[in-house]
């Protein structure tokens, strides 16, 4: 057989597939024929002469004998018009019927759609519970099959329900802006900016569903304090999110000195880049705003922004629809005692250092971990004047009481958006404006009055 390959293949080394199968074929008939030991002693002889997995030329004998059987059997169909036998499908048995998907799905929803590793040591005590109340269905094969699934196969099932559902969270929202050339790229060495320089993102309050007008908070950290500064607004548009830095220009304590977003069109838009150059003319060239962006799909360039996306917005206002103005007045008000429970009583760890062990294992250094308010007392580029009304501010606060406030205003939250209900009306955005000779609109493009801001 060796010597029927020409020599151009051998040197070469793969052989094409037109080869293969002639080879394979010539063994068809002995294969099919022979016991276990003599389809060995050809298996064996195949992986020797084709370079393949033995796995790969056991299905390729299995295909080719299946596809003489189908032949008969298609021959045999149109001489005696006898109904074919269908070849079974490859890959792995199914286990699991439809009925175990119904049973698994009936429990957790039971259970509030929780995840796999919580649920799964309740399923035997859900099932008993359900029968004792006489509400369980299913046959005692589902009942076994369901006690015996491993932690594995449940969680892949529940994220597929979770998905088919709309329960998964972390949706994204972010859209490429047309100005990408326009801002430059900065990753590395966030020590080497000045006080005041931070990283920003938005976080959408979309509920399950990315439909309709939104609210979005607008989340920044000063990259030396970690200082954290928050905003709410009503959609994603350019002039929305303008107005947003704008605001937490002038809370901020220090002076903005630099803007780090992702690239999302929220943030690379003329507004703001005109907002920036605007705002420049009236400083000094040493505390000018600098406009910088992260690589696309990098996130590991923000973040910082990203794990306070949710250590901050997510776990204190977490992951329910806000999509009127009433609501986005109380989240502004959850925010302005928010702002001081995080950056006056929540200590922080800064990395120092990371460097790898010869044994390849990343070690990690942090410093002692210190509130927001603490960093920036210890700085000496902040003026003894904010450092004593930082104090000030300090002696009049209790991070008990800002705490029950915020769990009081987040009630009135839930309440507020309840009493105007939810809009889900999908919007009508608007074309770009460079597609009609610079006009904004196209008088062809319907309107609506849900439109985004």
């Amino acid at each position: 057989m060796n010597k029927s390959i020409p020599e151009y293949y051998k040197t070469e080394g793969k052989l094409p597939q037109k080869v293969v199968t002639q080879i394979m074929r010539k063994q068809l008939k002995a294969y099919r024929k022979g016991d276990k030991k003599k389809r060995t002693e050809i298996i064996n002889h195949l992986e020797a002469v084709l370079h393949r997995p033995r796995k790969s030329i056991i299905r390729s004998m299995n295909r080719l004998m299946g596809y003489k059987k189908r032949n008969e059997d298609m021959r045999r169909q149109m001489n005696k018009r006898v109904p074919v036998k269908l070849q079974k499908k490859r890959g792995r048995p199914y286990k699991y019927p439809r009925e175990a998907d119904a049973a698994l799905a009936y429990i957790w929803e039971s259970y509030g759609c929780i995840c796999a590793e919580r649920l799964y040591p309740e399923v035997k005590e859900a099932i008993r519970i359900s029968m004792r109340d006489k509400e369980w269905d299913y046959s005692a094969q589902t009942t076994r099959l369901l006690e015996e699934m491993p932690l594995g196969t449940m969680k892949a099932r529940l994220v597929k329900y979770a998905h088919d559902r709309g329960l998964m969270r972390g949706f994204s929202t972010t859209r490429s802006g047309e100005l990408l050339n326009e801002i430059e790229i900065f990753h590395g060495d966030w020590d080497s900016k000045p006080l005041g320089y931070g990283q920003i993102d938005t976080v959408v309050h979309s509920g399950p569903k990315l439909m309709g007008v939104m609210a979005y908070t607008v989340n920044f950290v000063e990259m030396h304090t970690y200082w954290v500064a928050l905003r709410a607004q009503l959609g994603k548009s350019a002039a929305a999110t303008r107005d947003s830095i704008m605001q937490i220009n002038k809370d901020l304590p220090f002076q903005l000195r630099g803007l780090h977003p992702d690239s999302g069109d929220e943030f690379i838009n003329w507004d703001l880049i005109k907002w920036v150059e605007q705002t420049n003319k009236n400083r000094k060239p040493e505390h000018q705003i600098e406009l910088t962006r992260s690589r696309p799909s990098k996130k590991n360039d923000n973040c910082n922004i990203e794990e306070r996306n949710n250590e901050v917005v997510r776990k204190y206002i977490g992951y329910d629809r806000y999509d009127s103005e009433e609501a986005v007045a109380v989240l502004n008000e959850i925010y302005s005692s928010l702002e001081l429970y995080i950056n006056f009583f929540q200590p922080t760890f800064k990395l120092i250092k990371k460097y790898r062990k010869p044994n390849g294992q990343w070690v990690r250094e942090y410093d002692e971990p210190r509130a927001p308010f603490r960093r920036l007392l210890e700085r000496d580029d902040v003026s003894n004047e904010l450092k004593a009304a930082l104090l000030k501010q300090y002696d009049s606060l209790n991070p008990r009481h800002l705490l029950a406030r915020i769990e009081a205003l987040t009630i009135k939250l839930r309440k507020v958006q309840k009493a105007v209900g939810y809009n889900f009306v999908p919007t009508t955005r608007q074309p770009k404006s460079w597609l009609f000779g610079g006009k904004t609109e196209d008088p062809r493009w319907p309107k609506t009055s849900n439109d985004a801001a």
